[in-house]
């Protein structure tokens, strides 16, 4: 049986995204699940764009998440020669054809059909005018005129076009310089790809390259087209709807494991579960399962994994992480308790920047906004009252802590929320923090006492 090998061939004219990166993570477990290989390809002819920065940016997002290529990346740009040789040789076959049509002629031609109401594209001019080939023409595929092409796609079905629809496209431009579908092909062709996953918009050229693979009498690769991934909206996905650098996602605190499981989610399905291990992946994986409607990009549902990671990983391993990814203002370790800390915010964090943000209060004097410090002023004599009061606690158990505030509360006949929210605001400067007594207890008896002191020597 034939070793299947999937690719990820992305253009280094920017960072990797979500939707480059569901699509290296499906190529990656369907290689693995097969026991395959997955390689790397870098589209990268287009000079002017393509950056190395890019290629390093790409490389490190597919490491993060732990796609790691079975071989060396290959790059386009040094197969030049061989996609030269290649398209001469369709020319002498007569697969292919030299065509010396100016770009006026084909603005003129696209004009005519527009005005027709027919789909531009190259009209066959100089199809079967067996032009000696020379500096400055094209050479241009001879696409079928009779029949269909068809494929059997592995997640859309059958996928068919009359190919009276389809132009005899350029495979080499005036300067010598390769075309990107005909290039592609033949890179498939030399990596010995057996199954080709990408995104549905390359469905156009999926029926190109096959006419390509046919006319060499190559064996033709198996497809599978990812439908897009959309914002809420159902547009194409922009920056401000999750269409970033996917370390950007890292840095801003972000888990591998949550990002693999929500871009695993979008689009793939296994009965109701919600929750994959990297090694569920790689046992339950299929691309027949994969959705044929395009999926929408969800926030919610990208905090929502992220917040079960941070919480489902071991508390000393959470703390080692920030200290080794994040700058932190504040020395974490500098609290007694700051392992019961991490455990308490975590519950609540949708990152790891959040959550260094939400514990901060701890470590720093909160800044108090205007509202809160009338809120206080208000309810000053209850404070008062309190810090006469507060060396009674016992601060050295949380548990005797809260009993503690239960008898003071009951001794002077209080309600919880008239001691709770004036306090809540001044020991964490805000209304949504944890419960008074851990408050009091994580901070400790002088750290609460002087932020108590900050309102009542005023």
């Amino acid at each position: 049986m034939k070793q299947e090998i999937t690719r990820f061939a992305p253009s280094p004219t920017g960072h990797l995204h979500l939707g480059g990166a569901r699509t290296a993570l499906f190529s990656w477990l369907f290689a693995q699940k097969n026991k395959g290989k997955f390689l790397l390809r870098f589209e990268d002819t287009d000079k002017e764009r393509s950056k190395k920065e890019y290629e390093e940016s790409i490389i490190s997002s597919l490491a993060w998440l732990g796609i790691e290529p079975d071989e060396d990346p290959v790059f386009q740009s040094k197969n030049i020669e061989l996609h030269r040789t290649v398209a001469l040789r369709l020319l002498e076959s007569g697969n292919a054809y030299s065509c010396d049509c100016s770009p006026e002629q084909l603005n003129e031609m696209r004009e005519k059909q527009i005005e027709q109401k027919m789909q531009p594209r190259y009209d066959g001019f100089n199809r079967d005018k067996n032009l000696p080939h020379k500096e400055g023409n094209v050479i241009r595929f001879k696409m079928p005129i009779q029949g269909k092409t068809s494929f059997e796609d592995k997640i859309l079905g059958t996928i068919s076009v009359n190919n009276k629809e389809l132009d005899d496209f350029i495979i080499l431009r005036g300067d010598g310089s390769p075309t990107y579908n005909f290039s592609a092909a033949i890179d498939d062709q030399e990596m010995k790809i057996t199954t080709v996953i990408r995104g549905d918009d390359h469905i156009t050229n999926t029926l190109k390259q096959i006419n390509i693979f046919k006319s060499l009498e190559e064996p033709i690769p198996n497809y599978a087209h990812l439908p897009m991934v959309l914002s809420n909206t159902g547009k194409r996905l922009s920056k401000r709807d999750g269409a970033v650098d996917l370390l950007d996602y890292k840095k801003s605190g972000y888990l591998k494991e949550a990002l693999i499981n929500y871009l695993v989610k979008l689009g793939w399905t296994y009965s109701d579960q919600e929750i994959f291990s990297k090694e569920e992946l790689l046992s339950l994986f299929t691309l027949e399962a994969v959705n044929s409607s395009p999926a929408k990009f969800s926030e919610e549902l990208i905090n929502f994994y992220n917040n079960h990671y941070i919480n489902s990983i071991q508390i000393e391993d959470l703390y080692q992480l920030i200290i080794k990814e994040y700058d932190v203002s504040y020395k974490i370790d500098s609290n007694i308790h700051y392992l019961e800390i991490l455990k308490l915010i975590r519950e609540g964090s949708k990152t790891l920047l959040d959550l260094i943000n939400q514990m901060q209060f701890f470590y720093e004097t909160p800044q108090y906004e205007e509202k809160h410090k009338d809120f206080i002023q208000t309810n000053i004599e209850i404070i008062s009252v309190f810090k006469e009061n507060i060396s009674t606690l016992d601060f050295s158990d949380l548990k005797m802590l809260e009993n503690n505030i239960k008898e003071f509360l009951s001794s002077k006949d209080l309600k919880f929320p008239q001691l709770g929210k004036p306090l809540r605001l001044i020991l964490a400067g805000r209304e949504n923090a944890p419960s008074i007594s851990q408050l009091l207890f994580f901070l400790g008896y002088e750290e609460s006492l002087k932020r108590i002191n900050l309102f009542l020597t005023k």
